[in-house]
């Protein structure tokens, strides 16, 4: 089975990005501003503006900025993989993180019977199950991943009493049905397209 990344990528590149070109393409290394969409509508337009070691990106999908340690053109980051021009991201509208509540309860249990050191859920000491259904019936009760880490796991974690649940292992229930969300996955997936075009482009003009 496709693992989430690279269904959102497939999804983005055939659904949202099916018919994208490159409407413009202005500048050169040091300032290049780029629009990418489809014509004749702004749906999923995509803006790139890529300055020092800056790109920022507008449009129909939420405005961002990436601060790189490199120059910001696109031969540098044609090699760059979506984890590693993530870590750049310094300002972003869109929520950078998805909840997902179904994937949150099977981490959340599958961190238990680590930590608790059991095989199954009926062998833990009550306090333990306890605390586990509680952080489990937060991933239900809050339907966002802030609402869920303050309400849910930093609650249950400043009123439990069990001892060995730190501050570390709360972090860890936090991160729990954290995915990427598509609209960060997409300033990346477009940026990659452009320069797939304009490289299919410049092929074209060497062949003639």
């Amino acid at each position: 089975m496709m693992d989430y990344l690279e269904q959102a990528k497939k999804e983005i590149r055939e659904n949202w990005f099916a018919n994208h070109m490159i409407k413009s393409n202005e500048g050169n290394e040091g300032f290049q501003r780029i629009s990418w969409g489809k014509e004749g509508t702004r749906m999923y337009q995509v803006d790139y503006v890529l300055s020092g070691n800056m790109v920022f990106i507008t449009g129909d999908l939420g405005d961002a900025a990436y601060s790189l340690t490199c120059r910001a053109t696109l031969k540098n980051i044609e090699d760059f993989n979506l984890s590693y021009f993530t870590g750049k991201l310094s300002a972003h509208q869109r929520d950078r993180w998805d909840f997902d509540d179904k994937l949150a309860r099977e981490q959340i249990k599958s961190y238990f019977l680590d930590w608790c050191d059991v095989d199954s859920v009926a062998e833990m000491d009550v306090d333990d199950k306890e605390l586990m259904d509680e952080l489990i019936s937060a991933t239900k009760e809050w339907g966002d991943y802030k609402t869920y880490e303050a309400m849910g796991v930093w609650t249950a974690y400043n009123d439990t009493d069990l001892d060995w649940f730190d501050s570390e292992m709360a972090s860890c229930i936090a991160d729990c049905g954290k995915r990427l969300s598509y609209s960060i996955i997409s300033y990346w997936v477009g940026l990659q397209m452009v320069i797939e075009q304009l490289s299919q482009k410049n092929d074209e003009i060497a062949a003639n």
